[in-house]
């Protein structure tokens, strides 16, 4: 019996001292894609190429990849067209997809800084694929899925081909390890959303806690044009919000409806309510679990100051 309580005692320290289980990050789709893309050279037709692209891609696909595809619906038509359509893309992203695999230690010193602030904290798989240019990313539960030819790209890539939306996000978004930080406090939210205002704390709850917890800068044009505006996008909001509290067209998920200034510029106002909520809380570890449960975001967008301050 004494022989049993040490075998439980000393089992329960070595799985205390060491993870329960192995966090994925996969790559492999990303060789399979620059494996197909090669081959397309031996096509002699469109359904060549199709097939291709089915064979060597598309029916390789990873676990997490499968996912991917059933959430985005990602075709082989699709990619083919793609490709014939902007060629110098494709060319100058390459180099930068495939050296993803660099990335993976500062991604998990994120990881890490996390671990150690966040009580239950769900460390999640990623998956780095080649998506078909409508998507950085999304998440799966606790998988986060990246559309690696957009979540790379930097000033090197070419965007002349593209449409003007696409020229205006690629080189401009944020580095790789921004994306999966903000993609990783997402995994960590709980509960469900409904207004504008909701979902505008949401995301500028992952990107303050990237700041502040990740140590990520935040250099997405929205929160440049957003300080530089600041007065006049608060006052916008919040009319629109008085308006109709479910309509995000104006300021969440706009990429291609955007004119004149930056998309997703509830990004900001959302950071600002998180910045402040966390500033007037005494005890900072109660305010960020505050701010990873989104049923209190209405209560925060409600009493915040930022909010009830109206400027000229």
């Amino acid at each position: 019996m004494k022989q049993s309580i040490l075998t439980i005692f000393f089992i329960t320290i070595f799985y205390s001292a060491f993870p329960q289980r192995n966090q994925i990050v996969e790559t492999k789709d990303i060789d399979h894609f620059w494996i197909a893309y090669d081959k397309l050279e031996s096509a002699k037709t469109k359904n060549d190429s199709i097939e291709i692209i089915k064979s060597y891609y598309i029916n390789q696909s990873t676990k997490y990849f499968k996912e991917f595809i059933k959430l985005r619906n990602f075709k082989a038509e699709e990619y083919v067209n793609l490709i014939n359509k902007y060629p110098k893309f494709w060319k100058s992203i390459r180099k930068d997809t495939e050296n993803v695999k660099e990335k993976i230690n500062d991604i998990n010193k994120i990881l890490d800084a996390y671990e150690k602030e966040f009580p239950d904290f769900k460390r999640p798989d990623i998956c780095f694929a080649i998506g078909c240019l409508r998507t950085g990313g999304t998440i799966s539960e606790s998988l986060i899925l990246v559309g690696t030819e957009l979540a790379v790209s930097t000033s090197e890539t070419d965007p002349s081909e593209l449409s003007p939306w696409l020229q205006s996000v690629i080189g401009k978004s944020e580095a790789i390890d921004a994306f999966i930080s903000h993609e990783t406090i997402h995994v960590q939210q709980k509960n469900k959303l409904k207004t504008l205002a909701e979902y505008a704390i949401n995301e500028g709850v992952a990107d303050f806690l990237s700041n502040k917890i990740g140590g990520v800068k935040i250099n997405n044009p929205y929160f440049t044009y957003g300080q530089e505006h600041d007065c006049e996008l608060k006052n916008e909001f919040i009319k629109d919000y008085s308006n109709n509290k479910a309509d995000f067209s104006k300021w969440l998920f706009n990429g291609q409806n955007s004119i004149g200034r930056p998309a997703d510029l509830g990004y900001y106002i959302g950071y600002k309510i998180a910045e402040e909520y966390y500033k007037n809380s005494v005890d900072k570890k109660k305010a960020v679990l505050k701010l990873l449960d989104r049923k209190n975001y209405l209560s925060i967008f409600r009493k915040s100051e930022y909010i009830k301050k109206r400027c000229l």
